[in-house]
């Protein structure tokens, strides 16, 4: 096994692993028709998409703080919400990381309609950011 720069390959198995800034990736067999990518975006501070997500994640904080009680899971839909707060703070977003959360966030959310619309509203904002 050889370790690179924080980088790691597998023989038997042709996985890799690549770790650093407190990131942990493992992709399967590199080569083939296997391919990977990380999307992320350099968005400066004040830039007019990053501030419009941000406004709708401060509405859905809104959304969730009103009714609490009609979400399917509430701390899973807290725990969202951080994970998207970080992210949209870091200056380089990373769009799949910002999938999963709000995948995880839609599944906690449940049928909560008032609180649907607006997590709706704040994945098209975070799509925007990276067209």
């Amino acid at each position: 096994m050889a370790l690179r720069r924080g980088q790691r390959q597998d023989p038997v198995s042709n996985r890799t692993e690549v770790s650093g800034s407190g990131n942990h990736v493992i992709s399967g067999a590199s080569g083939g028709d296997l391919e990977q990518n990380l999307v992320s975006a350099d968005i400066p501070e004040g830039d007019l998409k990053l501030e419009a997500a941000k406004a709708r994640l401060d509405a859905l904080r809104t959304a969730l703080r009103d009714h609490a009680g009609e979400v399917d899971d509430i701390d899973q839909c807290q725990a969202a919400v951080t994970l998207i707060d970080g992210q949209l703070n870091t200056g380089q977003p990373q769009q799949p990381m910002l999938n999963v959360a709000l995948g995880g966030l839609l599944a906690a959310i449940g049928s909560a309609a008032d609180v649907l619309a607006v997590a709706e509203a704040l994945r098209e904002a975070i799509s925007g950011l990276f067209l």
